[in-house]
């Protein structure tokens, strides 16, 4: 995702709007809703077992509702991006994975701002990954620059979603006027103990209560995460897909387990009669074990051909919703199946030829 949400919380405020103010009035916005946040984040930060926090709008981890912006760097192409307006230590709080650069010249005021994309964004503006000092500006904004003082890890925003395009710029003052950052709080691994969300929310529920300001939600990313994938719909069915798998490779286990089970009872006497003539035990298995993966990979090459004929087409049956079904998939797939059935196959040929080598060649030959 590259981010690391080990240990990290997400603190959402809500707001009590008890006065008129003017959203276009920096000194109000400043006043009624900046001084009280910066001091919500001085309490947060002073909590015990807090070791760094970060402020941020826009797309969210876990988020269904992102937030899009379009970029150009030569004023004709556009290319959208989900877009994360970030404070000051936000690299800090999710340790976010950098490819080269950082979150330099992170500071509104300076013109162009500093921004980190990530390589899908860098291959659209610039037709390459080594981008940092290049600039670009907003398409809907043209005066609003930016240089890439970062390059950023491929990104998405839960765990089966597909990498996107996407951009890392300073928050804005000004956004506070039309909703409210989040917090991400990074705590101590050990003082990331599994009572230590309820324990901030009933220690600092009336402490936060400053301004307009009140304490709304306090929750791990990690639950975030597991909430996210139930949403989805995406855990549940690979649950499913899972568990049929198990299933279907078992009774495939029995079915090949019992062809060669009444197959080496009905070539006792052979295999008596091969180390009778001096082969071992141990070459009598291999023997046969080879002779199973020989008939399997006879098997194995048509059907190869018929699924690679098949994806060719794109005729097939795929999950695509979480990642596109792409060559290199295929393969992978066809490697784990053929895998499998090598494990499957050579276990059930195992049991009965180990069982059928036990015998004295003397009673094999006596029972043909």
């Amino acid at each position: 995702m590259g981010v690391n949400t080990e240990h990290v919380y997400r603190l959402n405020l809500g707001a009590h709007i008890t006065q008129n103010f003017d959203r276009n009035n920096p000194d109000s916005i400043d006043y009624y809703w900046i001084n009280p946040f910066r001091q919500v984040l001085n309490l947060v930060n002073a909590y015990p077992g807090v070791e760094a926090t970060a402020y941020y709008a826009g797309t969210g981890l876990y988020s269904p509702r992102p937030m899009f912006q379009g970029y150009t760097a030569d004023e004709k192409n556009a290319y959208g991006a989900k877009i994360r307006y970030v404070s000051e230590g936000y690299d800090n709080v999710f340790k976010v994975k950098l490819r080269e650069g950082s979150f330099a010249d992170w500071e509104m005021r300076t013109s162009p701002q500093g921004a980190v994309i990530s390589p899908e964004l860098a291959d659209s503006l610039f037709k390459t990954q080594a981008a940092i000092g290049e600039t670009f500006r907003d398409y809907y904004v043209p005066d609003l620059k930016y240089r890439v003082s970062g390059i950023s890890a491929p990104m998405k925003y839960d765990r089966y979603g597909r990498y996107e395009p996407f951009i890392y710029t300073p928050v804005s003052y000004g956004m506070f006027a039309y909703t409210i950052p989040a917090i991400a709080v990074r705590v101590k691994p050990e003082a990331d103990t599994p009572k230590f969300a309820e324990k901030f929310m009933d220690e600092m529920k009336s402490k936060l209560n400053i301004g307009p300001y009140y304490l709304f939600g306090f929750m791990s990313y990690d639950s975030r995460s597991e909430v996210a994938d139930i949403n989805s719909g995406i855990s549940s069915y690979v649950s499913v897909i899972i568990g049929l798998l198990i299933f279907f490779l078992f009774i495939i286990f029995l079915g090949v387990l019992g062809t060669f089970w009444f197959q080496m009872e009905s070539r006792r006497g052979e295999v008596g009669l091969r180390m009778a003539l001096g082969s071992s035990r141990k070459n009598v298995l291999r023997y046969i074990i080879l002779e199973s993966m020989i008939i399997f990979f006879l098997a194995f090459v048509p059907a190869f051909i018929v699924c690679a004929n098949l994806a060719y087409w794109d005729i097939t049956y795929t999950f695509n919703d979480a990642m596109d079904y792409t060559w290199t998939r295929f393969w992978i797939t066809q490697l784990l199946d053929a895998a499998i059935m090598i494990g499957i196959i050579s276990l059930s040929v195992l049991i009965p030829a180990r069982r059928a080598s036990k015998v004295h060649p003397v009673e094999a030959l006596r029972n043909e």
